[in-house]
């Protein structure tokens, strides 16, 4: 399935409608009901798991007061499922096949609700506030995974206001130029042509360049397209959700690059994996390996993802360790020399991010070799 279809454009188009159309009290069900069809359509597992999972933790919280030992219970049977699917996607060789329509994002959700909920920190809401947060159609299948506080906040103010129309169409217009102009035709027929070029020349490594660079500009423009278009649809029914990229190839550090990049998916490993490990553990090294860790997992069970994510985890750590020792540095006062080290650390950076994929699928195959 993809968003750009005709079908999927006409479903966003109809729900944003139901959202305005329908009575006040209604419209949050009228966006239950048009993005339940939609699943039925295109997917019957997931809305039969969707289902099934966010009435057991609502009811759930609902009705008891969630000690730890059923808050681990229930973020371990949404995490099994979540898990399996990821794991069966890894057998098949096709994730895109075997994962059912939008689990990455809303398991993600439901565990953030528990969390949230069990620190006391969520509002009183009704079984339609809770249930029009996770089946809210734009953000179901690319995210962002935006949270239940700001949903809540957003659908309880909600007005018809013609400037987040206009400026929703904008970004939904913006998504649809980054994805069919940049990415489909500049990106994967133009500048793959260059690629093709120097794979059939001796300059064999710049081809692995010019392969990553354009594996990377083309998830970046599609990802952020996608994103730009759930955002831009949310902006029309009245909600504002997160932004999900903020320019992350002019970061100039690791650490920076992942709070600028897949923004929904790195703050929540800080909320939900870092704190809470730092807390127990005491040792944010280690936090930060955990929840690059889970990060890489949620792109694909495997162990080139684990590697990966390991990978940019450490880079973390010692970027980390390496504040401690600029500490004690001179400063520098010469602009020029500061404007120049910052340009350089902004395409170190990025030549880290475009070469990790490379750089960890051969450390992995090196070490299946010697296993």
């Amino acid at each position: 399935m993809s968003l750009l279809s005709l079908t999927v454009l006409g479903c966003l188009v109809l729900t944003a409608c139901c959202s305005w159309l329908l009575p006040r009290k209604a419209q949050p069900w009228g966006i239950v009901a048009c993005t339940a069809a939609f699943l039925a359509y295109f997917s019957w597992t997931s809305l039969l798991i969707l289902t099934v999972t966010s009435l057991a933790v609502f009811f759930l919280l609902k009705r008891n007061k969630v000690h730890g030992a059923a808050l681990l219970c229930a973020v371990g049977v949404i995490s099994a499922i979540f898990v399996w699917f990821k794991l069966k996607g890894a057998a098949a060789g096709s994730l895109a096949v075997v994962i059912p329509l939008g689990l990455s994002y809303y398991s993600f959700r439901q565990i953030h609700y528990l969390f949230e909920s069990y620190k006391g920190k969520l509002e009183e809401h009704t079984l339609s506030d809770y249930l029009c947060w996770l089946y809210f159609l734009p953000t179901l299948h690319v995210g962002p995974i935006h949270r239940f506080p700001e949903f809540l906040r957003d659908l309880r103010r909600r007005r018809w206001d013609t400037a987040a129309l206009s400026n929703g169409l904008e970004r939904i217009l913006y998504g649809y130029a980054k994805i069919v102009i940049v990415s489909n035709f500049l990106i994967a027929k133009q500048f793959n042509l260059l690629v093709v070029q120097y794979s059939n020349s001796s300059h064999l490594w710049f081809a692995e360049y010019l392969k990553a660079l354009s594996r990377w500009m083309n998830l970046y423009f599609q990802f952020s397209g996608y994103s730009d278009i759930a955002i831009g649809f949310s902006l029309i029914m009245g909600f504002r959700i997160m932004e999900n990229f903020n320019f992350p190839f002019l970061a100039r550090n690791i650490a920076e690059f992942w709070q600028r990049w897949h923004i929904s998916l790195s703050s929540w490993c800080r909320d939900y994996v870092f704190t809470p490990m730092a807390s127990v553990t005491r040792r944010p090294g280690i936090s930060v390996l955990a929840a690059m860790l889970i990060l890489g997992l949620w792109h694909e069970f495997s162990g080139r993802f684990v590697l990966w994510g390991l990978y940019n985890g450490v880079a973390i750590v010692l970027w980390h360790q390496f504040q401690n020792v600029k500490k004690v540095m001179p400063a520098w006062q010469n602009r020029w020399w500061l404007l120049f080290a910052r340009s350089a650390a902004v395409v170190a950076t990025f030549n880290f991010a475009v070469t990790s994929f490379p750089v960890t699928s051969y450390l992995y195959s090196r070490i299946r070799a010697v296993l």
